[in-house]
């Protein structure tokens, strides 16, 4: 039996106190400072996860969904995934920034924040002292030397992601006037945002049962049987959905499919066919291309590599290296 199902089908005692079972993917990538001159700007662009931006030094113009907002020095910026922008240094001296991406398995927390849409925290506020205060501990562990990032810095650099992760919830949820909302006409209505939260949160319990359940066969979770069972169509469903979150509800269960790829993989003990059946395919060879289109790399060649990595730990950030955002 492999880890996780271990800790899923732990005995459950009715007079013990518990705590809440944690299962969730994250992923941290891009984060990066910078100096750049007056007239610098960022093609528009879009991210498949949160962008968090602090302005050092300077002002930025950032132009969301056709909205301007100017972002002062010490103010911080939280663009959604999905959401097109442009982002410009206007002050004649330059400025500097520190920009990071994450992304988070968590429907509660990503609808938490979504439905603030784009925020700004500004400089001086509580909100933005406490969160400003992980982004520049992740900029004091910035290596500018060709050394390698250690074990030991890369879990250092995740405790303080999911200390931003507390500040950002409880702020959604302080909603303080400190912070700048996005026009309302922009948000998806309220009931959107429910049943999209919901088929997201449906689809994840589905897939976890189902790999938890004798024969671990991921392939029978339905997206439409999901949707359905909210009472709406399946055409509503998704459009919600991708309104959202910026994708497709079949793209997030994929995503779920690939970070627990990735977790059996690093399992020396499974074997590579066992794990394609437990992920629903009936082949290897269906897997591993699967899995390839995912990454780049092959199962066993990112089985290989971690395997590397755990005799000889060297933690780089997960994702793109990015010299510009």
């Amino acid at each position: 039996m492999d880890i996780r199902s271990q800790l899923r089908e732990m005995p459950y005692h009715t007079l013990a106190h518990w705590l809440p079972i944690i299962d969730c993917n994250i992923k941290f990538y891009g984060a990066h400072s910078q100096q750049v001159p007056y007239g610098w700007a960022m093609p528009e662009e879009t991210h498949p996860g949160f962008e968090i931006i602090l302005i050092i030094q300077g002002t930025q113009e950032s132009v969301i969904h056709g909205y301007t907002y100017t972002v002062d020095e010490g103010s911080i910026l939280l663009i959604p995934p999905g959401f097109k922008h442009t982002n410009a240094c206007i002050s004649a001296e330059g400025m500097m920034y520190f920009s990071a991406h994450f992304n988070v398995d968590d429907p509660v927390f990503t609808l938490k924040l979504m439905s603030q849409r784009s925020r700004i925290y500004a400089a001086g506020t509580g909100d933005n002292m406490k969160i400003r205060a992980v982004l520049e501990s992740w900029m004091n562990m910035i290596n500018t030397t060709a050394a390698a990032y250690s074990s030991t810095d890369k879990l250092l650099m995740q405790a303080r992601m999911f200390e931003l992760f507390a500040l950002l919830s409880q702020a959604a949820e302080n909603a303080l006037e400190s912070t700048i909302p996005v026009d309302a006409t922009h948000a998806p209505a309220p009931t959107a945002m429910h049943y999209a939260g919901a088929i997201a949160e449906a689809i994840k319990q589905a897939f976890h049962a189902q790999l938890r359940s004798r024969d671990g066969n991921v392939s029978s979770v339905k997206v439409e049987q999901i949707i359905a069972s909210f009472g709406i169509s399946p055409g509503y469903g998704l459009q919600v959905f991708r309104k959202v979150f910026g994708h497709s509800p079949r793209a997030y269960l994929s995503n779920l499919k690939l970070q627990e790829a990735k977790m059996l993989i690093e399992q020396p003990d499974l074997s590579l066919g066992e794990i394609a059946i437990k992920l629903g395919y009936t082949h290897l060879s269906h897997f591993s291309r699967q899995f390839k289109r995912w990454t780049g790399q092959s199962p066993l060649l990112y089985r290989n590599q971690h395997a590397e990595n755990s005799r000889n730990p060297v933690a780089q950030l997960s994702g793109e290296n990015y010299s510009e955002r």
